[in-house]
């Protein structure tokens, strides 16, 4: 998955159930139990708002670590 604006700007498009639904897909993909990381309507707009603010630079070094991350699950 590539992280650019691009991207998160199609991730604001979605609703909150496709957007669950993607994250809870990238904690698993990230080595995380989705059953320790519970998601609800709060959490939904957190992470809308913050996704929304993210600089360029915050995405470099979000993708990053998540290709840090999966390289060292491996």
């Amino acid at each position: 998955m590539e992280i650019n604006r691009e991207a998160v700007d199609k991730l604001l498009t979605l609703n909150d159930r496709q957007l669950k639904m993607i994250i809870q897909s990238l904690v698993r993909d990230s080595g995380i139990d989705p059953s320790q990381f519970n998601i609800d309507t709060g959490s939904i707009a957190s992470i809308r708002t913050a996704l929304s603010s993210a600089t360029d630079d915050d995405l470099k070094k979000i993708a990053e670590q998540y290709e840090a991350n999966k390289k060292g699950r491996r």
